[in-house]
């Protein structure tokens, strides 16, 4: 991925991440001075790293690589606790090239680092399923509720992960302690996993200031938000989920039919989580491309496991002769399952071409964007606060932006939980010597009569407006 030739990967939440780090090493209070409807993790850590590796875009997009790296490792550890060594080598190839992982993997955004920390707690969950009789083994549970904790504090949208995971815990203790007279212990396990998770949950949050409901909760499920949003386009997006990765999607199908039909409830995690996400995927708004991931994995997971199935397939002698069938009744479990990896081998470099597209997009992207950054830099000695609703051009162009409007996000602005007289107390409080508005139509309502009368108005382009204060330079 061309980490350090593209602009930028997302249009909206790399550059918030970016000026909120930014702001947060310039001393500015999250919560309070700087709004913020995420938890603070990813943000304290972002900030930490760009100050020890310098406040570049491609020192941001590392860390992010380091995460990714993070949950590429976890969840090919888990599969090789499952499923063995060479699936885990063929099951993490799959989840890499999936759609957009790769995307994801090098933008400066929070989803991945979340899932990052969910498979490491999954993966830590898995050593202590495997290693039960032994001593540490609830010092594992600790760890890996710990661990959830740091998804929770860096994104909020994996807690429907929560009561998966104390179920999957409860049914394994209570086949372990079935026949013990001390029922009480199949409780303990989750138990203890639940109170590691909100006890770090709790001090990250008091220590951040971060528990904050208006902000965190409130401004993504009040009523506003989600009537701001069709449900219709939500919906629309979570169906398209399921294609993006068809193959993928035939294998997990297959899987889960063979796990269902030999009550194999041990392999059944995945797929309670895949039903679980996208039905929550379903019934929230909005939907985002990046939510996939919260699908992506746990369907990258059983169509693994659609792997295993066809081995049995390709173990026989002269295998590609068998695929001819002289009745629909010689069809078996591992002829369909090596059908469809066979399918899935002929689409792979399909997504290899778009993904070599896309970054070609990305790229001749750069001319307008750069061009953006320089008009920026024109009059950067003259000015000590910029006014934007695209915060990645006040990254790249090292230019302070007032806290209150760093998180314009579509979110806040089709809510409408910031109003015009809002933005323009932010304009009358700091005067901000440039304004580059390019995002919102409804900032730029909001705010044309008093820029009209106080700017001057120096570019625009079909995307973009630039203003400078009158008497600049």
């Amino acid at each position: 991925m061309p980490i350090n030739q593209v602009f930028q990967f997302d249009t909206s939440d790399e550059g918030i991440e970016l000026i909120k780090a930014i702001l947060y090493l310039d001393g500015f209070s999250m919560y309070t001075q700087v709004w913020n409807d995420q938890p603070p993790l990813s943000t304290v850590i972002l900030g930490f790293w760009l100050n020890l590796f310098g406040k570049s875009i491609y020192s941001a997009r590392l860390l992010t690589l380091t995460y990714a790296t993070m949950l590429v490792w976890s969840f090919s550890q888990t599969l090789r606790l499952y499923l063995g060594n060479f699936l885990a080598i063929l099951g993490t190839l799959l989840l890499i090239i999936s759609c957009n992982f790769l995307r994801l993997s090098v933008s400066v955004m929070i989803g991945l680092p979340s899932l990052a920390m969910v498979m490491l707690s999954i993966f830590i969950l898995s050593l202590y399923k495997h290693n039960f009789l032994k001593n540490h083994s609830k010092l594992l549970i600790l760890i890996s509720g710990g661990f959830f904790a740091f998804s929770l504090q860096i994104k909020l949208f994996t807690a429907f992960i929560i009561p998966l995971i104390i179920f999957d815990l409860f049914l394994f203790d209570f086949h372990k302690h079935d026949r013990e007279p001390k029922k009480w212990r199949i409780f303990l396990a989750p138990l203890l996993w639940f109170a590691a998770c909100i006890i770090v949950f709790l001090i990250i949050g008091i220590a951040c200031n971060s528990l904050n409901y208006e902000q965190l909760l409130q401004s993504h499920l009040d009523h506003e938000t989600t009537t701001a949003f069709l449900a219709k386009n939500s919906q629309i997006l979570t169906l398209s989920f399921l294609l993006q990765d068809f193959d993928y999607l035939l294998l997990a199908i297959l899987a889960t039919t063979v796990i269902i039909q030999k009550k194999q409830w041990e392999n059944s995690f995945p797929v309670i989580w895949l039903i679980i996400s996208f039905l929550a995927l379903m019934n929230h708004r909005p939907v985002w491309y990046h939510h996939y991931l919260l699908m992506s994995i746990p369907l990258t997971w059983l169509a693994t496991y659609g792997l295993k199935l066809s081995l049995g397939f390709f173990h026989q002698k002269n295998w590609y002769s068998k695929f001819k069938l002289d009745n629909f009744s010689q069809i078996t479990i591992s002829y369909l399952a090596a059908v469809l990896v066979i399918f899935s081998i002929i689409v792979t470099p399909v997504k290899l071409g778009v993904i070599i597209l896309e970054n070609h997009q990305y790229i001749q992207q750069n001319k307008n964007n750069i061009q953006i950054v320089d008009i920026l830099l024109k009059h950067k000695k003259y000015t000590k606060w910029l006014f934007t609703d695209y915060p990645i051009y006040a990254f790249y162009s090292g230019l302070p932006v007032p806290p209150e409007i760093a998180v314009l996000s579509h979110i806040r602005i089709e809510s409408k939980s910031i109003t015009a007289e809002e933005l323009i107390s932010v304009l009358q409080i700091y005067h901000p010597e440039q304004v580059l508005l390019c995002k919102s139509k409804t900032i730029n309502n909001y705010l044309i009569d008093y820029l009209n009368k106080n700017y001057l108005k120096t570019y625009q382009n079909t995307r973009c407006n630039h203003f400078l204060l009158k008497g600049i330079p």
